[in-house]
């Protein structure tokens, strides 16, 4: 996955070194954390979303637009966004810096109201900070079938 490799090598660079494979209590309480993240971007949940999210919290979109956590939660909480499903797929955990860092990259699906189904893959990176883990960073990036035209120029 292209993505994942460009945001490892720059948690790298920045001095971050990948560690061993998410083992122990980490990984449950990770797949946990999704697992509250996704259904709480389904039920539009802004106060459980707020807890998760780091105060630094970027948002890329399929599309490419960037959101703050405020920007997010604000679309969120006017319905700008609404989401009738929304699910992660698969989810691959990578720790880095001792396991102070996860790198969490998937497949999600989902279905915004009056939208078509979506797939796409994700990556998001949580941070363990004082108060617990916290999703400073998320992208998404959708799956087209290989028989579907691209409109790009």
């Amino acid at each position: 996955m292209k993505t994942l490799a460009c945001v490892l090598l720059a948690l790298q660079l920045a001095g971050l070194a990948p560690g061993a494979a998410a083992s122990g209590a980490i990984e449950p309480t990770l797949l946990a954390l999704e697992k509250q993240r996704s259904e709480a971007i389904l039920r539009a949940d802004i106060p459980t979303l707020r807890n998760l999210m780091d105060r630094y919290y970027r948002h890329v979109e399929s599309r490419g637009r960037v959101r703050s956590k405020t920007e997010l939660l604000t679309a969120l909480e006017r319905q700008d966004v609404r989401f009738v499903s929304y699910e992660n797929e698969s989810t691959e955990i990578q720790l880095l810096d001792g396991g102070k860092v996860a790198v969490i990259a998937g497949v999600f699906r989902s279905r915004q109201e009056g939208g078509k189904p979506f797939r796409g893959r994700y990556v998001r990176v949580w941070v363990r900070e004082a108060d617990g883990w916290k999703n400073t960073f998320h992208q998404g990036t959708e799956i087209r079938p290989a028989n579907e035209p691209c409109n790009c120029k």
